[in-house]
C-alpha cells in the first residue's frame, strides 16, 4: 500500500496562530508551504510512475522548504524502493524522533527491526570479504604472485548505468555503419553501371560521400566499444542493486587461450 503524509491538507485547513503576526512576517512562510505542497505533488506523482530517484530528489527538496516530520516518512519509502536499506533505517529512525505520536508507529518501528537486520548482516559480509580479500592479498605477497582486486569487481568506481549506456551507442554505431556499408555498396554498383556521362561524375560523389559516412561510423563504433570495455573493468557491478541489502552480484569476465579469448559478465540480479 502506497501511503504518503498528508501535512500540507492539514496545514492549508487548521492553522493556528498564538499571536496576529503582521502580515508581511507571514508571507514568506507561506511562500515555502505553497513551494512546498507543490514539490510534494510532483514527488508524489514521480513516486506513483516509479521514477524513484527523481521522487526522492523532489520529497528532499520539499522537506527543506518545510521540514514535516510526514516527509521524513514519505523520503523513507523511497529509499526503501530503492534498496538502499541504511539510509531507509536512518530516515525512518529520524521520522519516529521528529514525529513520537506517529500513528503508523507499530508499523515503522517494525520495518526498523528488519532493517536493522538486513543492514547489520550486509556490514558483516563486507567485513568477512574485507577480512578474506586482505588474507588473499597476503598470501600473494608471499608467493610472489599478482593480488587479487578487491570486493565487488574491477576497481569499483564507476556506475553500471555508463558502461552500458556506451555499450548501447557502440551497438548503435556499429548498426549504422553496417547499413552505411551496404549503401556505398549500392552506390558503387550504380556508379559502375552508369553509362550516360552526365550522370558519372554525381554517382561517383554519391559513393564518395557515402563512404565518408561509413567510414565515421565504424571507426566512431570501434573507439566506442575499446572505450565500453575498459568502462567494464572500472565498473562497480554491485551498483545494480542499488547499494546496501542488494543481491546482485555481477562482474565482467576476461579468459584467453591458444582458441580464442572471451569476455563477458556474469553474476544474478
Amino acid at each position: 500500500m502506497i501511503r504518503f503524509c498528508a501535512a500540507f491538507v492539514v496545514a492549508m485547513t487548521t492553522v493556528t496562530f498564538a499571536s496576529v503576526a503582521p502580515l508581511a512576517a507571514q508571507q514568506p512562510t507561506e511562500q515555502l508551504d505553497e513551494a512546498a505542497r507543490l514539490t510534494f505533488e510532483s514527488a508524489r506523482e514521480a513516486f506513483v510512475a516509479g521514477d524513484y530517484e527523481r521522487a526522492l530528489g523532489l520529497f528532499r527538496q520539499a522537506y527543506n522548504l518545510s521540514p514535516r516530520p510526514g516527509l521524513l516518512y514519505n523520503i523513507a519509502q523511497t529509499l526503501d524502493r530503492l534498496r538502499r536499506d541504511a539510509e531507509t533505517l536512518q530516515a525512518l529512525r529520524e521520522y519516529l524522533e521528529a514525529y513520537p505520536e506517529a500513528p503508523n508507529r507499530t508499523e515503522v518501528e517494525a520495518r526498523i527491526r528488519v532493517l536493522e537486520q538486513s543492514v547489520a548482516a550486509d556490514e558483516q559480509r563486507r567485513a568477512r570479504e574485507q577480512r578474506d580479500h586482505e588474507r588473499a592479498v597476503e598470501q600473494a605477497r608471499r608467493d610472489g604472485t599478482e593480488p587479487p582486486p578487491p570486493p565487488g569487481g574491477g576497481l569499483g568506481v564507476l556506475h553500471p548505468a555508463i558502461f552500458i549506456a556506451v555499450g548501447g551507442v557502440a551497438l548503435v554505431g556499429g548498426g549504422l555503419a553496417i547499413w552505411s556499408g551496404l549503401e556505398t555498396s549500392a552506390l558503387n554498383d550504380r556508379y559502375r553501371a552508369t553509362s550516360d556521362p552526365a550522370m558519372v561524375g554525381q554517382a561517383y560523389s554519391d559513393a564518395e560521400s557515402m563512404q565518408t559516412l561509413a567510414n565515421v561510423f565504424i571507426f566512431s563504433s570501434a573507439g566506442l566499444a575499446a572505450v565500453a570495455v575498459v568502462l567494464a573493468i572500472f565498473t562497480d557491478w554491485d551498483a545494480f542493486g542499488g547499494g546496501s541489502g542488494s543481491a546482485a552480484r555481477v562482474r565482467p569476465t576476461f579468459a584467453a587461450d591458444v582458441t580464442g579469448g572471451r569476455i563477458g559478465l556474469e553474476g544474478s540480479f
